[in-house]
């Protein structure tokens, strides 16, 4: 055996095996419990979450094979490329003899369709002639053009329709390529992630799920305004960001976004997802001496030292948090600063946004409160990437096309046999088809249930 003929022989073996149905069942079922273990293990959270729930040594295990990005692992993505080739070779093995089946002429062959689906049988007055070109008028909508045989004084007239429908199968595979192709690409190249942006500030960094990487984007994104509404229990009911889309220092897109409604631009979609607070830069404060009681409204910038009328020292607002708890008891957002007297004796302050009067408590000679906090919030944004969904949106249409075609249309073949009786011709309507024997029948009753309504001849009757 020379190194041809063996080099030939193991290309028979992997045509073989990737065009067996076999390895298609195979790859389906390990997509299908994969796909139930991504659902089931929440996918790209943090470390703690997964060691907290499944140990630290099933961590390392399921981290090594990348359980917790399964959709992005390169074994998930082997067995999608191996459903693709299996299809492409499956196609490719079994194409050329349907369409073989398709570019035939239709048999016109009586004996051959007399052993297929038989209908009713219609008397009619008139030749056989006469009869079947009455006929070839009344049924071509139905059944397609015809072609007429003669057999002696028998006419026999053929039709068949929806030969192409055999490839719908095929439609379904191309179909399902496209979708696979789109995974594929969407796996590869897209992302998801998060963005961040306080009113008035830019950003083209965005922080993707799970690893917190930075993904740069090729343009920037500023929060030009956000507004939040609540219901009266306090709950938020809407909340809007107005983004504007900047490249190169000129503006190219703004949009006003709200729940399930993104700004798309170049591929990428950014969704209303959440909002939060941001610490102010500045703030007004009261200071009230506890000597001449004269109350003092100055406002501050954080990181800046306010001097306190009257030689009371000053006050260095510090930074603002979000949740302060005294006691175990939530206060809500507080300012945190430095008191510096004019002695130089320095004391921590949380001043307490909703409580104004929280700093009595410390009996100093001066009462510090927050007079005016400029609410600033951010907006949080849901950023995909995904530049396969085309090619997804175009795979459904084709998988419903194919599907339609498939399981509700059929290559259909008909025969009309107009034979010579004592009173005049016997009409009967034969049917062949590659799939659903049961709707030809139904077919041909409902097609002589017709004809006989509409009197082709002035004397018939039915006989079975």
């Amino acid at each position: 055996m020379n190194k041809q003929q063996v080099e030939k022989g193991l290309v028979d073996i992997l045509w073989g095996v990737f065009a067996s149905v076999r390895l298609s069942v195979i790859v389906l079922t390990l997509l299908a419990v994969t796909s139930i273990i991504g659902t089931v293990i929440p996918q790209n959270a943090s470390p703690a979450v997964y060691v907290d729930r499944f140990g630290e040594a099933a961590y390392r295990v399921m981290s090594f094979l990348d359980i917790f990005d399964m959709y992005h692992s390169w074994w998930f993505q082997l067995l999608l490329l191996l459903l693709g080739i299996n299809l492409v070779i499956c196609s490719m093995d079994r194409l050329p003899a349907v369409l073989k089946i398709i570019g035939k002429t239709q048999r016109l062959n009586p004996e051959a369709y007399r052993k297929a689906i038989k209908g009713e049988t219609l008397s009619v007055a008139g030749s056989p002639s006469e009869v079947a070109g009455v006929l070839s008028g009344k049924l071509k909508a139905p059944m397609g053009a015809f072609t007429p045989v003669d057999e002696g004084e028998t006419r026999y007239l053929f039709a068949e329709k929806g030969r192409w429908t055999r490839l719908g199968v095929y439609v379904v595979h191309g179909a399902v390529l496209l979708l696979l192709l789109g995974g594929l690409l969407g796996s590869l190249f897209g992302y998801e992630g998060t963005l961040n942006l306080a009113e008035g500030e830019s950003s083209q960094v965005v922080r993707l799920n799970g690893s917190n990487a930075a993904m740069p984007l090729p343009f920037e994104l500023r929060c030009d305004a956000f507004s939040v509404s609540f219901y009266d229990t306090g709950a938020p009911k809407e909340y809007r960001s107005d983004l504007v889309v900047t490249e190169g220092g000129a503006e190219v897109l703004s949009k006003q976004i709200v729940v399930n409604d993104p700004l798309r631009y170049r591929g990428v979609s950014f969704y209303q997802a959440s909002y939060g607070t941001v610490p102010p830069k500045s703030a007004t404060f009261s200071f009230t001496s506890k000597a001449s009681g004269m109350s003092y409204p100055l406002d501050g910038d954080f990181g800046q030292p306010i001097a306190i009328p009257e030689g009371l020292g000053t006050f260095t607002p510090m930074h603002f948090m979000n949740n302060y708890r005294f006691h175990g008891r939530s206060m809500g957002g507080a300012v945190l600063g430095v008191l510096e007297s004019a002695e130089g004796e320095a004391t921590r302050l949380a001043l307490p946004v909703k409580s104004p009067g929280f700093d009595r408590m410390r009996q100093g000679d001066v009462v510090i409160a927050v007079a005016d906090f400029p609410q600033r919030y951010y907006t949080g944004l849901q950023v995909t990437k995904d530049p396969g969904v085309w090619l997804v949106y175009a795979g459904f249409l084709f998988l419903i096309a194919g599907c339609y075609i498939t399981f509700f249309m059929s290559h259909k073949g008909f025969m009309v046999a107009v034979e010579p009786t004592l009173t005049g011709s016997a009409v009967t309507l034969y049917g062949n088809t590659n799939k659903n024997r049961l709707g030809m029948e139904m077919v041909l009753r409902r097609l002589t249930e017709k004809l006989d309504r509409e009197a082709i001849s002035p004397e018939r009757q039915v006989e079975r």
